[in-house]
């Protein structure tokens, strides 16, 4: 399966340049040119890696980021600048990007960076977005298939989610069928297989 990217640049010309080589190469790129258009898009488990400039206008790449983080979205994500210094390397570490390329940059040297962090071991939390995005949960399945993976038991998912009992489980019988799975311990081993 081909590498979803997302690549988020206010320069178009750069953006469809990058993206159209990107695509040549075998990934599977979409352009936004601007971080309130990525932001309408975005879900966890959607890219498996994000290039986001810095410099963009009115919501820079490093609120971007935290943006993102704060909606759970784990992806790997290269930060690209044309000034690298010490205080963006910082703000791009704090922010919790993968690594930060610095303009201008070619196509070899932005895909050496891509197979780099797609190679890494993910995060556990993009592993459990990856696998739960595949099997088209509704918005209540995914915050009670989380529960699930918290360890939690089904009147503490009920409780949390402020359903009654049976009503959790007839959620989690659904997603158990989504996964084709029969209990709790193949889930987890579906969600993180060896």
């Amino acid at each position: 399966m081909k590498p979803t990217l997302a690549y988020i640049e206010d320069d178009k010309d750069a953006r469809t340049l990058f993206s159209q080589q990107l695509t040549e190469e075998g990934f599977v790129c979409q352009e936004f040119g601007s971080a309130e258009e990525f932001l309408k898009m975005a879900a966890p488990g959607t890219y498996d890696a994000l290039i986001i400039d810095i410099r963009l206008p009115r919501l820079d790449g490093i609120k971007l980021l935290h943006r993102l983080r704060e909606k759970s979205i784990f992806t790997p994500v290269i930060l690209i600048t044309a000034f690298n210094s010490l205080e963006y390397a910082r703000e791009a570490l704090n922010s919790s990007a993968n690594y930060l390329l610095e303009k201008p940059f070619s196509l070899t040297a932005l895909k050496r960076v891509l197979e780099k962090i797609l190679a890494a071991p993910r995060s556990l939390q993009d592993c459990v977005d990856r696998a739960l995005e595949t099997l088209t949960l509704t918005k209540r399945e995914a915050e009670i298939a989380r529960l699930i993976l918290k360890g939690l038991s089904n009147k503490e998912i009920a409780d949390i989610a402020r359903l009654a009992e049976p009503t959790a489980k007839q959620h989690i019988a659904q997603i158990f069928e989504k996964a084709e799975v029969n209990s709790r311990a193949e889930f987890f081993s579906w969600i993180f297989p060896v």
